[in-house]
């Protein structure tokens, strides 16, 4: 009887340790899946970039490249600006409102950011409305939004004191970044 006791008890707990272990134990696993991402301009694509449509909108073109935004306050644009101007003044500060839109165009909060390149990129500040010409530009702290909502941002640049002249490039490129928050 004790026998029979050991015999359905060892049989007991192999098959529980074969419940906990499992049988479809794998090292690993690769798996395709299709998923579609497609590019869109700027002012089609989730983080909308766009000219205001206001007085300032012949420093902006969404034409750059592949419907890219683009921002001319150089000679390049002396057709295109009613004043027929060709740059911003040396030893000066240029500020220009309402210059373009970014607007988050997708399902969930994001926090947006900007990089610059350039040599003289650090004359050049970017502002959320509402945010403009107090120093809390995009490089101090980054914006905000919730979904299906956007901020005109304003430029100024700030050439006092520089040792910048006729024809110097103060900006190459600003690369946004926009991230989910948690």
């Amino acid at each position: 009887m004790e026998r029979r006791k050991f015999v359905i008890g060892l049989g007991a707990l192999a098959s529980g340790s074969a419940a906990a272990v499992g049988t479809g134990a794998f090292t690993s696993v690769t798996a395709t899946r299709d998923i579609d991402v497609e590019v869109a301009d700027d002012a089609s694509a989730y983080l909308r970039l766009q000219g205001t449509g206001g007085a300032n909108s012949d420093y902006v073109t969404d034409d750059g490249d592949g419907g890219t935004l683009a921002i001319s306050l150089d000679e390049s644009n002396s057709g295109s600006v009613s004043g027929g101007g060709e740059g911003v003044n040396p030893d000066a500060v240029t500020e220009i409102d309402d210059l373009f839109t970014v607007e988050n165009q997708g399902t969930q909060e994001v926090t947006v950011s900007i990089s610059k390149s350039g040599a003289n990129s650090g004359l050049v500040s970017f502002y959320p409305e509402g945010e403009a010409y107090t120093g809390d530009s995009f490089a101090d702290s980054d914006l905000t939004l919730s979904a299906g909502n956007g901020s005109d941002v304003w430029v100024e640049v700030d050439t006092e004191g520089a040792s910048v002249s006729d024809g110097d490039v103060l900006l190459d490129s600003v690369t946004f970044t926009a991230e989910a928050t948690p």
